[in-house]
């Protein structure tokens, strides 16, 4: 019978079975960390249980798991574990490329030391604010996709030998690959959530805009108007609005905030409420534009301010008074011409930048047959792929042109400068009022 030499046993086990042992414990806790790593999105959840798991698996004084910034490539401490784990947090940070766990992250090679302070790259910096003494260590990257996301560092080893072994350091680099993993799924199901959320919000903030434009045009007797508004983003900075006003007269603003987004349709939302409501008070639109003026610089935010250009119609006798604010000026067209309006000495500055000013109005006649037109720079702005602008000269073009209707002529220009914009796409909003007096009948 074939006896086994005595070096072979441990504790009356043999040495092979005892290896045999302990590599099926290390397995075990590898499916037990792959399982925790499994079962959870939350990345805070996600790495507070492995860090706690490594911990008891690698019977460790401390752990810690670093996630790198990307603006910065500073380590960030997110998880650290152990008697001096609330003052590493407080630490926070690692400067890129500082310390073992910087080398680690910058070079993607593990390390596993006997004694920290032999290593060239260590500083013993956070070891004297916290009192802590640093003995051996495993340092290992996180890497998904061909990046290095972050580090997990296991710290001092609490059983005889009381440094980690070769097989450890190969357990940590398993943990740490479906770590990354992880970490790196968790990131993208945050990026998916946030986008939807941002979705949502941006679709919510777009009825709420659309709210304040008005549905249709205001029918009027010997007049035929018509509006156009589509935001380069899900929603824009400008807006038009058509107000009824004493005496049978009409107020028509159209303006263009400046910025896109969010920000840029609620400080339109408030600006057309304004507006709405000083039209009623305010007897001619240079007054206006000087009450909105000073409000807007009264509660200027961020260095938002708004152009717009806002008219009054007396539908009766086709009178126009108008005001500019810094806005391009109306365009007057019709009988195979068209002519932009307004002196530039009366332009006055965009509200919301100068407190206390005047603006000065302008008046004119709109004859039976004739257009007035208000637009956005989004019409003239846009670009094709050579970077040549639609420009004036277009436009101007474009209005000459005998429409039936202000819709023909609102449809008119808008497919102008799609075909002209074709391929490069809009980068602007485009809005547009146009306001038609028909022909009278002989």
């Amino acid at each position: 019978m074939e006896t086994i030499p005595q070096d072979k046993f441990i504790h009356g086990e043999p040495r092979d079975l005892t290896a045999c042992m302990h590599k099926v414990r290390q397995l075990s806790n590898c499916i037990e960390i792959a399982n925790l790593i499994n079962s959870e999105l939350s990345l805070g959840r996600l790495l507070s249980n492995v860090m706690e798991t490594v911990k008891q698996v690698f019977s460790a004084d401390s752990v810690s798991l670093l996630l790198r910034e990307e603006e910065t490539g500073d380590l960030v401490f997110q998880i650290a574990l152990g008697d001096v784990g609330d003052e590493i947090r407080e630490i926070y940070r690692l400067k890129k490329g500082q310390g073992i766990a910087g080398e680690v992250a910058d070079t993607g090679v593990p390390v596993n030391v006997a004694d920290a302070y032999d290593h060239p790259s260590f500083s013993p910096d956070y070891d004297r604010r916290t009192q802590y003494r640093t003995k051996a260590m495993l340092c290992v990257p996180l890497k998904a996709r061909g990046q290095t996301l972050g580090v997990i560092q296991v710290i001092n080893k609490l059983n005889p030998p009381y440094r980690f072994t070769r097989e450890e350091l190969e357990m940590l680099l398993t943990i740490a690959s479906s770590a990354a993993v992880a970490v790196d799924t968790a990131r993208m199901h945050r990026f998916i959530i946030q986008k939807e959320t941002l979705e949502r919000d941006l679709s919510l903030a777009r009825e709420v805009q659309q709210s304040f434009l008005p549905g249709q045009p205001p029918r009027l007797p010997g007049y035929d108007l018509d509006a156009l508004s589509r935001p380069a983003l899900e929603i824009g900075g400008d807006f038009y609005n058509f107000f009824q006003l004493p005496d049978e007269r009409i107020g028509i603003v159209l303006g263009d905030v400046s910025g896109k987004g969010i920000a840029a349709a609620l400080f339109m939302a408030r600006l057309t409420s304004d507006i709405q409501y000083h039209s009623l008070l305010c007897k001619s639109p240079e007054d206006l534009l000087a009450k909105v003026n000073d409000l807007l610089c009264q509660r200027a935010k961020h260095g938002m301010f708004v152009t717009l250009v806002y008219l009054i119609l007396e539908p009766a006798t086709g009178k126009i008074c108008f005001a500019n604010a810094g806005h391009l000026n109306p365009v007057c067209s019709g009988e195979g011409c068209a002519v932009a309006l307004g002196s530039h000495s009366a332009k006055g500055p965009p509200l919301g930048i100068i407190p206390n000013l005047s603006y000065t109005g302008e008046t004119l006649t709109l004859d039976p047959g004739q257009t007035l037109s208000l637009y956005t720079d989004g019409i003239t702005e846009a670009k094709n792929s050579n970077a040549d602008l639609f420009g004036e000269d277009r436009l101007m073009t474009v209005m000459a042109k005998d429409f039936p209707s202000a819709t023909g002529l609102v449809t008119a220009v808008s497919a102008a400068v799609d075909k002209f914009s074709l391929d490069h796409g809009r980068s602007d909003d485009i809005t547009m009022v146009c306001v038609m007096r028909r022909k009278t009948t002989p």
